[in-house]
């Protein structure tokens, strides 16, 4: 008898091995690989602007990292209450000083905008097809920062718009760098406070738009949606929250990962790295 759906990692017409660059954009999914491939010592960046969750904020992102020159800090920076935040960026990137603040956000943008530009395999995490536009600025926002929600306009994009868009920056993205790799994922993780219905049509609207983006050349899809949702169907797979995947689910999104797009050479070196990262990170249970 079977007891869960087991879905067979995809393969892919290229590798991942440790002479690749890796660049991260998006959701948690993002967040939670990047920090697998930073462990195991892989040329990575990822979430330079912390977390983003949908396609237009990531977009926009991609677009600010291709023409760094472009970010325009009169339409992104806002001071809320005590604290400067950037409507491009994840709070973790607010602060009270205004030249901390800036210092940070121009470093971390010329950073990862230098990485984009060797950049081998760029994965792009969809998280929700709803988004915010702040009223007064008539800008779609990365984050609401804790902002009065009458500021806001809540949106919820369509497959076309996202599609269009993405379109173009792709073709630019090919056009800078010819042999680029895109990998679209999804992230499992549900956005409940949208509401369980909501959350369901948002999540069809992302694999709906994904699915036309890829060519399986040039772009690809991940099923990190389907390893936790349909595989991994079970609430022990998942936090106290019931929404993020627990600390084992993501361990098996990175075994996942491995099988995909690691050659054996790299599958070795990472269990190499692995043991040599216990080995630092041991603590003697006495000390003389």
């Amino acid at each position: 008898m079977l007891f869960r759906s087991n879905i067979p990692a995809p393969q892919y017409p290229f590798k991942i091995d440790y002479s690749t660059s890796i660049m991260l954009l998006g959701s948690c999914f993002s967040d939670n690989i990047g920090n697998y491939f930073h462990r195991h010592r892989f040329d990575v960046c990822s979430n330079p602007f912390g977390v983003l969750f949908n396609p237009i904020s990531i977009d926009h992102a991609v677009r600010m990292l291709m023409h760094p020159e472009t970010f325009d800090k009169d339409r992104y920076f806002y001071k809320n209450r005590d604290l400067w935040v950037s409507f491009a960026h994840h709070g973790r990137f607010s602060r009270e000083n205004f030249e901390v603040f800036e210092n940070n956000i121009d470093t971390q943008l010329a950073e990862a905008a230098e990485f984009l530009q060797h950049t081998d395999c760029l994965f792009i995490t969809f998280g929700t097809a709803f988004c915010y536009k702040f009223i007064p600025r008539d800008l779609i926002v990365s984050n609401c920062h804790k902002i009065p929600n009458h500021q806001f306009d809540r949106i919820r994009l369509d497959v076309k718009k996202i599609v269009s868009q993405w379109n173009n920056t792709i073709k630019a993205l090919k056009e800078m760098r010819p042999d680029l790799k895109i990998i679209f994922t999804v992230s499992p993780v549900r956005h409940v406070g949208d509401g369980m219905h909501e959350n369901t049509l948002s999540k069809s609207i992302l694999l709906l738009a994904v699915e036309k983006l890829v060519d399986n050349e040039t772009t690809f899809y991940f099923p990190s949606f389907e390893f936790l949702i349909d595989d991994l169907r079970d609430y022990r797979f998942y936090a106290k929250d019931l929404c993020h995947p627990n600390d084992l689910a993501i361990e098996y999104l990175e075994e996942k990962v491995s099988e995909s797009f690691f050659t054996p050479q790299t599958i070795e070196r990472v269990r190499q790295v692995g043991q040599e990262n216990k080995f630092f990170n041991h603590r003697p249970l006495r000390r003389e």
